[in-house]
């Protein structure tokens, strides 16, 4: 059995390879480049692969209800480059973005709202356990924060 399961693996790398290194495994197998994001979209899982949403630049987002198959555009209300995001359900995303953009959607994207920032550099990630409760930090690593009450305040994380 494990030699079957070296030998599988090994063949997944060399078709991975074979594919200008480009192949991504998912879950229906080995996709081909042609399948794989084109540069700048980043696809935000929720815990149900049913639902998912995707941040681009220029503050387009879309949001897919049948595993990625067909997204429909959703109105961000900004144009700033989206980079980021966290979905700790199939309603609540969080999405962050360039000069501290911080997106918030409780209601699956029908409406986003803007929140007020605790910086003005790059936001470079996001991490959410639900509506009220998420972190943040910058590109530069130096600076995160913590809301628990959906983004009405932040509070800076000290770094020991």
């Amino acid at each position: 059995m494990r030699r079957f399961l070296g030998l599988s693996v090994l063949f997944f790398c060399v078709v991975g390879m074979a594919a200008g290194g480009k192949g991504v495994l998912g879950k229906g197998g080995l996709q081909s480049p042609a399948d794989v994001l084109p540069e700048g979209g980043v696809i935000v899982m929720t815990p149900s692969d049913q639902y998912a949403w995707r941040v681009w630049p220029h503050g387009k987002i879309e949001f897919s209800f049948d595993s990625s198959r067909t997204w429909e555009t959703q109105k961000s209300g900004v144009t700033t480059d989206l980079t980021s995001g966290s979905a700790p359900s199939s309603k609540v995303c969080w999405v962050v973005g360039k000069t501290g953009t911080i997106l918030l959607t409780t209601d699956q994207g029908r409406h986003w709202k803007r929140l007020s920032s605790p910086v003005k550099d790059d936001v470079a990630g996001v991490y959410a356990q639900d509506a009220k409760r998420a972190s943040i930090w910058t590109v530069s690593h130096t600076q995160s924060f913590e809301t628990n009450d959906g983004g009405a305040t932040w509070t800076a994380n000290v770094s020991k």
